[in-house]
């Protein structure tokens, strides 16, 4: 059976991959207050007609934060896989493992939102633009990384825990049959 810790782990993995997956492929980075446009990492939007970015008008920073987002998002994955290994095997730096990589996980996505805010402003006006879901998701997906990656790192240190009481509890239960066979039987 799976520590508790495992289970939280997984969920909040399993639920900032699927936030991840969203603010990565949809159109909600960015969106106009007035009027019907939004920008997303790949293509933006007016109205109904959605067009790729011309390579001529990608900047390093939206490079950037799509390249750290899509880091974010196969360490997401990688730790998601690593908390379901858990499940199965019964190794006790697994736990180590997944939380380690969520928490790398929630560094790329950090970097990913971080340059993403601090670069719109440079190139759209705060008055004319706010950011938008797929910004959120990937906010809240973040700090599921960083939930996860500690569930994990815990389930560690407890399923170990646990482990030790275990064998203690089988030593002394030895312990005391031996005592019990000496006073039966004195030679």
């Amino acid at each position: 059976m799976p520590h508790i810790a495992v289970i939280i782990g997984l969920v909040a993995s399993g639920i900032a991959l699927l936030f991840q997956i969203i603010a990565v492929a949809a159109v909600g980075w960015l969106k106009a207050k007035n009027y019907d446009v939004s920008y997303g990492l790949w293509r933006y939007c007016s109205s109904d007609t959605c067009v790729d970015y011309p390579s001529t008008i990608v900047t390093d920073w939206l490079d950037a934060t799509r390249a750290f987002a899509l880091l974010g998002l196969f360490f997401i994955a990688g730790a998601l896989a690593a908390g379901i290994l858990i499940m199965f095997l019964d190794k006790k730096f697994l736990g180590l493992i997944a939380g380690a990589v969520a928490l790398v996980a929630a560094l790329f996505v950090l970097i990913s939102f971080a340059v993403f805010a601090d670069n719109r402003k440079a190139s759209f006006s705060e008055q004319t633009f706010e950011l938008s879901y797929c910004f959120a998701l990937s906010v809240v997906a973040f700090v599921l990384c960083i939930a996860s990656g500690v569930c994990f790192i815990l389930s560690n240190f407890l399923s170990g825990a646990s482990i030790r009481n275990k064998n203690l509890t089988r030593a002394l239960a030895c312990y005391s049959t031996r005592d019990r066979e000496k006073a039966l039987h004195p030679l």
